[in-house]
């Protein structure tokens, strides 16, 4: 199946399926829509693979090659990262998933949403804890968005997931985070590891220690 965005009457682009899955993937995860309608994606040094893979996956929607950019922060330290940019044909998902400048859970990512597109957005902000816990930084969204995404997960995989809540030190800014227990932690890894890429593998856990898992749980 095909999908056709349009950027004005007479100039459309045509997005397979996988395309897409890739997208809300990434949009889930750190990726944002710029005003005009281009995606951007940009992904720190260590994740140079991980955004060259996202390249070749989306090369006919990308406008120019991936580009290095280099910042100096206020306490002087250089850091290095890598950016594409797609074609500007995405303002129609921007206009639903944006509120107030503030990216939603909304059913247009949802609707296309699959095994690739979960392990896209574990790669982008999903971390493995003491071999038991995967943990996915959620902290820009919403209660209301975070309750859609969890029940998304339940209802689509039977996946169980918790919300953690934590505040900044010395500040009054709550951190979320979304959780996936040693008990669903099989089910979730076996859903999503054959679009682990290769250097994304820390993510997950091993074979062996899964099947300790899945012992352990009788999963």
């Amino acid at each position: 199946m095909c999908y056709i965005f349009q950027a004005r009457k007479n100039l459309s682009l045509i997005i397979d399926d996988r395309q897409v899955e890739i997208l809300s993937g990434c949009l889930l995860g750190d990726a944002c829509i710029l005003k005009r309608g281009a995606i951007q994606i940009e992904q720190g040094k260590k994740q140079r693979k991980y955004l060259l893979w996202k390249y070749s996956q989306l090369k006919p929607l990308i406008s120019v090659k991936p580009i290095k950019l280099t910042r100096i922060r206020q306490n002087g330290k250089i850091t290095h990262s890598y950016r594409i940019v797609t074609k500007q044909f995405f303002r129609m998902w921007r206009e639903k998933i944006y509120r107030n400048s503030r990216k939603i859970v909304h059913n247009s990512l949802l609707n296309n949403f699959s095994s690739l597109s979960l392990a896209i957005w574990y790669m982008d902000d999903g971390c493995l804890r003491n071999n038991s816990q995967a943990v996915i930084c959620t902290d820009s969204y919403s209660n209301k968005s975070l309750g859609k995404l969890r029940n998304f997960l339940k209802q689509k995989w039977d996946i169980e997931t918790r919300i953690k809540f934590k505040r900044e030190k010395g500040t009054d800014k709550i951190y979320r985070r979304l959780t996936i227990g040693s008990y669903h932690l099989v089910k979730f890894f076996n859903l999503i590891r054959p679009s682990i890429i290769p250097s994304m593998k820390y993510k997950i856990t091993d074979p062996l220690t899964t099947q300790s898992i899945k012992r352990r749980h009788r999963v």
